[in-house]
């Protein structure tokens, strides 16, 4: 499945000014570059959607003053508009028309056919031909906000990626989605753990992320399926995956029915998602690899000798091989003493009723008498 580069790794514009100066940028019209002779576009290299391409940051101001969205100087949060960027490799030698035509069909699909105005241009000064978006945060019809997921990066980057294959731009696509800001991305709080943050509690959610990163860590995690696999044998904690969709359960966290409660990676941060574990994975690879200590990964379902895996765990055929995996490693003990505290009791006292984690506050608790 091929990808095309779409970079979205650029700080929004959070004041009119910034505004403007980004669409100035865009079209080459800042003072500096004109004094220094810098052309970045030309006329028919750059058009907007939704509105008026020579005037588009007063255009998006009038946008959002009718749909009753507020912007003052003294709001310094409030995002405006979003920047984006689709690039082509040299040796593709792609013509500047046609990386219009391309740019024009992406910001329809993308942009314009869901409510939001967007001026790009082609820029011409560099040996890659690469192409800025200007996205308003306003929807014309609706007055919401301008969101994108990790999926609909997923999507564009394996839409674009389509579009240069089409045309024949082999080199400007690769086999592997690759997110420029993934290892930039944040842990997604609800409000109530945000508010348990604040008094310094944990929640089952910080538990979960907290034995997900040790496990990518491990240097004897590979694979996705060894991280899966390391959760299972060292924290009894239970995974879902279906697809690129995995779920997580916690081992003591149960609802106010008393029943066991999964909860989404995606729902944890997009680090905790298939593609954030994988992504973090071939970084740590890489890394290792640079140090000059890396152990080759190995296929999933690798074979393994003597009841041990080589290279990796893999998949554990038995519950001998999985306790010797779990004393190639270290003891739970060693790697999370505050989880193993509130690890499963029926593994030391099996009789033992389960109870609510220990981040989970006295409050929650009331709340489900």
């Amino acid at each position: 499945m091929p990808f095309g580069n779409v970079n979205v790794d650029y700080a929004p514009c959070k004041s009119v000014g910034a505004l403007k100066a980004a669409a100035e940028y865009m079209l080459g019209r800042q003072k500096q570059q004109v004094e220094s002779g810098v052309k970045k576009t030309d006329i028919e290299l750059y058009t907007a959607l939704g509105c008026n391409r020579e005037n588009f940051a007063n255009n998006i101001l009038v946008t959002r003053k009718l749909n009753g969205k507020s912007y003052s100087k003294h709001k310094k949060n409030t995002i405006l508009a979003h920047k984006m960027s689709i690039s082509f490799h040299p040796l593709d030698n792609v013509d500047h028309k046609t990386a219009f035509e391309i740019s024009l069909d992406f910001a329809e699909h993308f942009i314009h056919s869901k409510g939001f105005e967007v001026l790009f241009a082609v820029h011409t000064d560099t040996d890659h031909v690469h192409v800025h978006f200007l996205i308003s945060n306003c929807n014309m019809n609706t007055g919401r906000s301008y969101r994108r997921s990790q999926k609909d990066l997923y999507e564009m980057s394996e839409y674009f990626g389509r579009k240069c294959l089409e045309y024949g731009f082999t080199n400007s696509v690769r086999d592997n989605f690759y997110n420029h800001d993934m290892g930039r991305q944040k842990d997604k709080l609800t409000f109530g753990e945000a508010q348990m943050k604040k008094r310094g509690a944990e929640s089952f959610k910080d538990e979960l992320r907290e034995v997900i990163r040790i496990e990518i860590a491990d240097p004897l995690n590979h694979t996705f399926d060894d991280v899966i696999l390391g959760l299972k044998e060292h924290y009894n904690v239970e995974c879902r995956v279906a697809g690129n969709t995995v779920s997580y359960r916690h081992p003591q966290y149960l609802n106010k029915n008393g029943e066991p409660v999964s909860v989404r990676g995606s729902r944890l941060g997009d680090l905790y998602t298939r593609k954030g574990i994988e992504y973090e994975l071939a970084t740590k690879y890489t890394r290792s690899h640079a140090a000059g200590r890396i152990v080759e990964p190995v296929a999933e379902g690798a074979a393994f000798e003597r009841g041990r895996p080589s290279g990796s765990r893999g998949q554990v055929p038995d519950h001998a091989t999985a306790r010797d995996c779990g004393q190639a490693l270290r003891g739970v003990d060693e790697l999370h003493p505050r989880y193993s505290e509130r690890a499963p009791r029926d593994e030391r006292e099996p009789t033992a009723p389960a109870r609510l984690a220990g981040g989970v506050p006295a409050k929650r608790k009331k709340r489900h008498r």
